[in-house]
């Protein structure tokens, strides 16, 4: 009895100090353990090597291009040396391209560097990156949208060239009177503004840049009104052909590449030239000097033009005017 008497009397005198601070700390000590401390997770956590990999997803994911002419949004028409002739390929309003890595680099000061750093190494490398460009052609006019534009890099590994079609024709345009077809005039300016311009394709200053394409892939696309053609046709003419239009069409279309680059236009600029037609790839190496000035002089009389190419003021003031 004295024994619990003493101590129920220790204890309770000792309340405040040696029951309440004491298990106050042990609680606190207790709650810790239990309830560990989270981290949060987000991209700049992960591993370098594996943000690499993400830029690069990103920066090689295109987009999709408009469904038709109809929905190319806002254009205006591009210059030229012959402007009622020339003026047939219609520029987006922005002609200056959003690239991918645009979005990536305005997150922050540390993802903007990663960027950069990622960009600078496939640009430098043997790697390159893949460019992808959409034209919608209708008659003889065409419509260009980048579907993918990575970011402003000088090597471009692939840029593939989806051609387009959306009218019933017959390939008239990419056939004449034994020179070049007249769809070949918009599509060279094209070429040549790109090269000389960069992608938006029409002079707005000085281009410090000089592209480097390792493989340029032009696709023809068969869907829609290319199917279901006749398949045996009268030519203009009147020779039969046992060629469908498609077919026609893509035989031109790699006649007239050829004799570009064996003109020496790409001469530095591509290394190797393809054309998927979906059925097969044919492959054709860019010659690494000027093969015929005969083929240039006669490519100059109808028109053609490789170069940098200033508009004048005219143009200038019609194209601000399609602006609004």
């Amino acid at each position: 009895m004295t024994y619990k008497s003493i101590t129920t009397t220790s204890f309770n005198n000792n309340k405040s100090i040696a029951q309440v601070k004491p298990h106050s700390k042990i609680s606190r000590m207790s709650s810790d353990q239990v309830t560990p401390t989270t981290t949060r997770h987000n991209l700049l956590t992960l591993p370098r090597e594996i943000r690499d990999e993400i830029y690069l997803t990103v920066l090689q994911s295109p987009s999709e291009p408009p469904r038709c002419p109809e929905y190319a949004g806002s254009r205006f028409a591009g210059f030229g040396s012959e402007p009622e002739q020339q003026k047939i390929v219609f520029y987006p309003t922005n002609v200056y391209p959003r690239y991918a890595c645009q979005s990536l680099q305005a997150c922050n000061h540390q993802v903007n560097i990663e960027v950069r750093e990622v960009l600078a190494r496939h640009d430098s490398s043997k790697q390159g990156l893949d460019f992808k460009l959409d034209l919608m052609i209708q008659d003889c006019r065409i419509w260009p949208t980048w579907t993918l534009l990575p970011g402003p890099i000088t090597h471009i590994r692939n840029l593939e060239v989806e051609m387009r079609m959306f009218d019933g024709c017959h390939g008239s345009q990419f056939g004449g009177d034994g020179g070049p077809g007249a769809i070949f005039r918009p599509l060279f300016h094209l070429l040549s503004g790109l090269f000389h311009h960069g992608p938006q394709f029409i002079y707005k200053g000085p281009f410090q840049r000089q592209l480097r394409v390792d493989t340029m892939i032009f696709t023809i696309c068969r869907r829609g009104v290319l199917e279901g053609q006749p398949h045996d046709e009268r030519d203009a003419r009147g020779l039969y052909s046992v060629l469908s239009i498609s077919n026609r069409i893509s035989q031109s279309v790699w006649l007239k590449l050829r004799m570009i680059a064996s003109c020496g236009t790409l001469l530095g600029r591509v290394s190797k030239l393809k054309l998927n037609t979906g059925e097969d790839v044919k492959e054709f190496p860019v010659p690494n000097r000027k093969m015929a000035q005969g083929m240039v002089d006669h490519w100059d009389s109808y028109g053609y033009h490789w170069g940098i190419e200033t508009p004048s003021e005219e143009d200038i003031l019609r194209s601000e005017e399609s602006l609004y």
